[in-house]
């Protein structure tokens, strides 16, 4: 699923980042996110990171309405229901 990002951002690699494509997870990633930490913020930062093909530290770069968005479409991913 692809986002575009509202107020893009420049990564550290000087990469302009204005869309992200929103994988869906499998549990690897689910496990591979909770080795991350033990605080849930961080989980879901890793887990997200992971499924955008970015790291941590890109994601903490972004504008809270664009990564709210990305948690959004996740959480929707989720929704087994209908």
């Amino acid at each position: 699923m692809d986002i575009v990002l509202k107020h893009p951002v420049k990564l550290a690699t000087g990469t302009l980042l204005e869309r992200i494509t929103l994988r869906r997870a499998k549990v690897r990633d689910l496990k591979q996110a909770q080795r991350s930490g033990d605080k849930p913020e961080d989980q879901e930062l890793a887990l997200l990171a992971l499924l955008c093909g970015l790291t941590p530290e890109d994601m903490e770069e972004l504008d809270l309405a664009d990564y709210h968005a990305i948690a959004v479409q996740f959480r929707g991913m989720l929704d087994v229901a209908g």
